[in-house]
């Protein structure tokens, strides 16, 4: 059964715990309904005793925990797109791409790799999908009697594809290395290099490569006032070549003739481990802007870079999708829900966030809603006609006005909800 979205109702009986496990999403071809209990099922007497309600508290779940952050997550402050008309959207915070650690216990090599293997190797980045529209118009603002063109944003919808994840410890689509000693990686410096005994991808040397054991060792002993250690997270086989063009066209059938952009932000795709030094804590607050303002960053940058030693060894990769040779050629193996799958399940409620002219998240709202296509079908502008001076040009304003009206109201010509004014 479906139901007519109201965003606003949908956002408030949402549930308070995050998005649903990935485990959620799988069909269960075995899973027994309650609702169809045979009326000839042969009931069992010998049944064991059921546990008492102290015994069923006191059972340990095997249902695992969520990992919990124990380190202050850091976000550099970004700017936000300008809006000054009431349409316009202001920028939908997402989060940043990077994202700051600071703590002296992490300068420990044993808590800081127990928090990389225990924490932030088991914890995906959040891989978004982001759908705008937007058009042109003139505005009037209160101080300026002339009009100025704007940019006006008719919706800006978010999807977090994180809950569709694999679980973490699932070695088939989660895997975890550092870089091999041929690659050119940050190894506690300001520029990236190879390996001692390696050069140009020739191997020369007969080492294997360190652990992150090593590594973590390595940047805790360093005497440098400003390092940073980075881990990165990436998302693999997700095939967005798919997805965009569908989304436009979800988009396109509200009758939308706006500028769509989807774009693909990816959340918390590296953490940074930095130094508790002086330094780098205001090289990440409001300070730095005095320095850009006042054009000191050209010379305090150039400092920076060459003082930073920074280690970029840790990799974790998360896959959406893994390739199989079979004996029939290459299998697709999806973690949880193919591309396609995830279109149709989320089609209804697109187009409805759309007509809404929804700005925000939309991950957790429900997605069976009915949607009416035609519903800003009636949202036709008339163009101005000039019948100053009379004769054959009015008349011939009034008929092209006629005709175009006609056009829309039929679903013919270019013209929708949503195009530029200007």
């Amino acid at each position: 059964m479906t139901t007519h979205l109201d965003h606003k109702r949908a956002a408030a009986a949402l549930p308070a715990s995050k998005a649903q496990s990935p485990s959620s999403y799988r069909d269960d071809p075995e899973a027994v309904s309650l609702h169809t209990t045979r009326s000839d099922y042969e009931y069992d007497d010998d049944l064991p005793e059921l546990p008492s309600y102290h015994d069923s508290v006191a059972a340990p779940t095997n249902t695992p925990s969520a990992p919990i952050d124990a380190y202050r997550s850091i976000s550099q402050p970004t700017l936000q797109r300008p809006g000054q008309h009431a349409s316009s959207s202001h920028a939908v915070p997402i989060g940043c791409e990077t994202s700051i650690r600071m703590e002296e216990s992490l300068m420990e090599p044993a808590s800081l790799q127990d928090y990389i293997t225990n924490y932030l190797r088991n914890v995906p980045p959040r891989p978004l999908i982001r759908i705008q529209g937007s058009h042109w118009q003139h505005t009037a603002h209160a101080n300026n009697k002339k009009k100025e063109k704007e940019r006006v944003y008719d919706f800006d919808i978010v999807f977090s594809l994180q809950p569709f994840l694999p679980e973490p410890g699932n070695g088939n689509f989660c895997q975890a290395y550092t870089v091999d000693n041929g690659d050119k990686a940050f190894r506690g410096s300001f520029r990236k290099t190879r390996a001692k005994g390696y050069k140009q991808d020739i191997e020369v040397g007969d080492e294997e490569k360190p652990t992150l054991t090593a590594w973590c060792e390595d940047f805790c002993s360093s005497k440098s006032w400003l390092k940073i250690f980075r881990i990165s997270r990436h998302v693999h086989g997700l095939d967005i070549e798919q997805i965009t063009p569908a989304l436009e066209k979800l988009v396109r059938a509200t009758h939308y003739r706006g500028r769509i952009d989807i774009t693909y932000p990816m959340v918390d795709k590296n953490v940074d481990i930095y130094s508790p030094h002086w330094i780098n804590t205001a090289r990440i607050t409001w300070i730095r802007w005095i320095f850009y303002l006042t054009f000191l960053w050209l010379i305090t940058w150039p400092i920076l870079y060459f003082m930073t030693k920074r280690w970029s060894v840790y990799h974790v990769n998360w896959y959406w999708k893994m390739y199989n040779n079979g004996p029939e050629g290459s299998v697709e193996r999806y973690a949880t829900i193919s591309e396609s799958g995830w279109i149709k399940r989320h089609a209804n409620l697109v187009q409805s966030l759309v007509l809404e002219k929804f700005h925000g998240d939309a991950t957790e709202m429900p997605s069976d809603v009915a949607v009416d296509t035609e519903r800003r079908r009636s949202e036709i502008r008339i163009p101005n006609v000039n019948l100053r001076g009379g004769g054959i040009g009015a008349a011939v304003g009034l008929l092209q006005t006629g005709a175009s009206v006609w056009n829309q109201a039929n679903g013919r010509g270019d013209v929708g909800w949503g195009s530029d004014e200007c």
